[in-house]
Parts: C-alpha cells; sequence; structure tokens
C-alpha cells in the first residue's frame, strides 16, 4: 500500500488531535512561562504596551509561543479606521456605523488576548500550465506556528477558569472543620447532596425541556455554586481527606464537564480558544475634530490600568514539588506564609482549612566531628576536622536501616575511627572497626543484618 497526501495529513491530524486532548484534559490551559504585560513611555509617541516573549496553551490544548519581545504604540492602535470605531461604539452604543463620534472623552477598557494562528512557508515551484502569472508559479509546502495578539471589546471567553476560581472559593467559604468527640462517621452521600445542592440550578437548567435558548451561564443564572448559607457543611477534623475525595471526584465528574472550553473534540463556548493577557483601561478623547480627528490616550503612560487578576496560569509540576517538599514555616513563626501542601487557610474560627500534611524534617545533611562522637540522627555525610583524634560509632545495621548510606571525610585528622555500635556486635566489612586516612573519604552502606559496607573510597 502506498500512502497519499490525504493518509499523512489525516495521520498528523490524529496524533496532533491527541496531544491537544491530553494537553487540554489533564494540563488546562494559561500562562506557560514568561509573556508578561507591562507600559512603557515612547515619549512623542505616547504610551507603549509591552509584552515578553512567552509560551501559553490554549483552552483548545494548542501550544502558543511567543519568540521574542511585542510592542504596541497605543496612539497609533487607536488612528487605526476599525479600532477608532470599536472605541466609539464602546463610549456610544447607540452611534451608527460609519458615523463621527458623538462622545468625544471617556474610560474605555480594552482586553489583551493571544491566539494560536499558523501560517504557510517555504515556497516552492509547482508544475502547471505555461503563460501563468507570478503568484501561480510557487506555493507553501509547509506550515508553522505562529501566533496571534489581540487588543479586544471582550475578553477571551474562559468559563472554565472562572468556574474552577468560585468552586476553590466556594469549598474555603462553606465548609466548617470541627473537633467532635467521639469521631463523627463520614458522609459521602449527605456531603455529594450538600455539593450538588450548591449546583441545583445548573442540573436543572441542563435537565429543562425545552432547552433553555440561550443556554445557562453565570451571567444568568447568577453564579458558578450557590452559598449554603450560615452554618455552612460541618466536617470533623479527621476526616477532611475524604471529604477532598468526594470534593474533587464531584468537580471531575459533574461539575467540570458543565464548563469545559472543549470536550473530547468539540468547542462548547464560541470564542474560547484564546488566553486571556490582561485588561487594559484608560481615559481617551477625539482630537482633531470631524472627520479627521483620531482618538488618543488622555493622560500619561502612568495613568494607564493594567489588570491581571483573571489572567489564567499553569505552574509547572517542578514547582508544585518544590512547593510541597519546601514550602514550609521555616522560622517556625505562627504567622508564616504556609506549610507544605497547605490547600486552605488556617483560621480560628475552624472553616475549611490547613489540609497540611506536614513531613518530618530534613536531618541535616552534614555532621561535623571533632572528637568522638556518634552518628547523630539521619546525615548523609560526617566530616571530621579539627586536627586530632576522633572515633565515630555508627548506629546499628538493623532492618529499619537497611540501605542507609553515609560518606565520611577526614579532612585534617591525625587519626579517624570508624566503629559499630558496641551492643549490637556488628561489623564493618567483618571488622571490628575501619580507619579512614587524612584527606580520604569512604562511603558505608547498612545491610540492614548487622554489617556496615564500605562500597567507595576517595
Amino acid at each position: 500500500m502506498v500512502l497519499g497526501v490525504d493518509d499523512f495529513k489525516q495521520e498528523f491530524a490524529y496524533l496532533a488531535g491527541r496531544d491537544r486532548w491530553l494537553a487540554r484534559d489533564a494540563l488546562g490551559y494559561g500562562t506557560l512561562s514568561g509573556l508578561r504585560v507591562y507600559m512603557e513611555d515612547d515619549g512623542s509617541d505616547g504610551p507603549r504596551l509591552h509584552v515578553s516573549a512567552g509560551s501559553a496553551l490554549s483552552p483548545s490544548g494548542r501550544l502558543i509561543c511567543v519568540p521574542a519581545d511585542q510592542c504596541a504604540l497605543i496612539n497609533r492602535w487607536l488612528a487605526k479606521t476599525d479600532n477608532a470605531a470599536m472605541v466609539a461604539r464602546m463610549l456610544d452604543p447607540t452611534l451608527p456605523p460609519n458615523s463621527p463620534p458623538v462622545v468625544t472623552a471617556g474610560v474605555v477598557s480594552l482586553y489583551l488576548g493571544l491566539c494560536y494562528a499558523d501560517c504557510q512557508t517555504r515556497p516552492v515551484p509547482i508544475p502547471g500550465e505555461p503563460c501563468r502569472s507570478e503568484d501561480e508559479l510557487m506555493k507553501p509546502s509547509r506550515v508553522a506556528d505562529d501566533f496571534r495578539l489581540e487588543l479586544r471589546e471582550h475578553p477571551p471567553v474562559q468559563v472554565e477558569e472562572e468556574a474552577l476560581r468560585d468552586f476553590v472559593h466556594w469549598l474555603r467559604g462553606n465548609i466548617n472543620v470541627i473537633d467532635t468527640s467521639p469521631p463523627l462517621s463520614p458522609d459521602p452521600n449527605g456531603w455529594r447532596t450538600a455539593l450538588r445542592g450548591a449546583v441545583q440550578p445548573w442540573i436543572d437548567a441542563q435537565s429543562a425541556s425545552p432547552p433553555l435558548s440561550p443556554p445557562a451561564s453565570a451571567q444568568s443564572l447568577g453564579d458558578y455554586l450557590f452559598d449554603l448559607g450560615s452554618p455552612g457543611l460541618d466536617i470533623a477534623r479527621e476526616q477532611q481527606c475524604e471529604f477532598l475525595r468526594v470534593a474533587f471526584g464531584f468537580w471531575i465528574s459533574e461539575l467540570r464537564p458543565l464548563w469545559m472550553a472543549m470536550r473530547c473534540h468539540g468547542p462548547q463556548y464560541p470564542d474560547s480558544d484564546c488566553v486571556f493577557l490582561a485588561s487594559l483601561t484608560m481615559q481617551v478623547s477625539w482630537i482633531g475634530g470631524s472627520p479627521s480627528g483620531v482618538w488618543q490616550v488622555d493622560g500619561s503612560p502612568a495613568s494607564l490600568q493594567l489588570d491581571e487578576s483573571a489572567r489564567p496560569y499553569l505552574i509547572h509540576q517542578r514547582l508544585l514539588q518544590e512547593w510541597a517538599l519546601c514550602g514550609c514555616d521555616c522560622a517556625g513563626s505562627d504567622d508564616a506564609f504556609g506549610g507544605p501542601m497547605a490547600l486552605m487557610q488556617a483560621s480560628s474560627e475552624g472553616s475549611f482549612e490547613n489540609l497540611a500534611i506536614d513531613p518530618p524534617p530534613l536531618p541535616p545533611p552534614v555532621q561535623f566531628l571533632e572528637g568522638d562522637g556518634v552518628l547523630e540522627g539521619q546525615p548523609r555525610i560526617v566530616i571530621g576536622r579539627g586536627g586530632g583524634k576522633a572515633a565515630l560509632t555508627l548506629p546499628p545495621s538493623t532492618p529499619a536501616n537497611a540501605g542507609r548510606q553515609v560518606v565520611v571525610k577526614n579532612a585534617d585528622l591525625t587519626s579517624l575511627i570508624l566503629q559499630p555500635d558496641a551492643q549490637s556486635g556488628d561489623g564493618i566489612d567483618g571488622l571490628a572497626e575501619l580507619s579512614v586516612k587524612k584527606k580520604k573519604a569512604i562511603t558505608l552502606i547498612a545491610d540492614g543484618a548487622g554489617q556496615w559496607h564500605s562500597i567507595a573510597t576517595a
């Protein structure tokens, strides 16, 4: 079988579609790196909007790369015919098309979105009839990824982002963690009932017959999740993990499908495949009279307001990993930023708080030895120093210590002796003690059966 052009196109479309499907369902969407948005003063040309290089993942799962910094002079953007008409319409929605503005000053808000685009590249000669025009001699042979930055009248639709934020806000505001004695029994069915009650208007809208037109939205219904009211839902402190398992499962199985930007390969909302970056609010004035005037920013570049509070971000796994391991209260104060895996803010009132898993503190990586001593805690490196003599006693090689490794280095001691615990009857390579020469190091590992073994020297 010989594969043709259509076969290759189908194969590429299938694989690319699965990659996008994995990205949008498993990761989400938002800014991945860079794409800082800020204003600059360009002197006589007025304010300049600057977007740094970076990348993002769109709601459809497409990777968008902005390879170099991008800039836009706001006054020049406003002077373009289509943009000027849009500003005039924003200030006076009743203005007829192609009419000079009646309202000549006011405040407008524009929305910066980043969208995926592609472009055809690498033109090659193609066969054809003689006497063709020049534009018929060549055709593009490749399609390259590209991007499009837009200042728009309305922000990109991001229903899933708004719903996700509201879900987390709802959990923090409606769940009370309490201490009970005796402990309460978990009630997964009751928890799901309470969660469904918070979205009952959406459930009713989904089952309406005939279907609602236009479809239900947060604007028409008033919210995504509705508060339970006082006193909320009480959860025993020891049930927080069970409750979160139910709540997250409810989000995945019932709520997220209501508000996803795309389901399988079908978009659920129009105009939802761009990533919101920032809103830009400014005072504008019509300069120069009609019909030859233009819109200009009224005020200094510092007077323009940038708002990125609604911008979605995707935190990469390495940052989440480091935060889970080390995002702790290192100073030991009660008012520190948070703890590892602190999903909820702790509060004295006992609201849904501080689901924090506090691991035991990491042992110091290095122990210094200047005289006789024992291996304290679980250091990974022991350094003998001070110029005298020293002996280091190793802990018993029990099953609990199996696989434990330690590196012992003699920095400048005249004598450094390693010896096993006297009461355990252990040995080191079958010996009662082991000497480490000056400026040398040895790596030991416990087998968990009464012996320490030297596995490397340096």
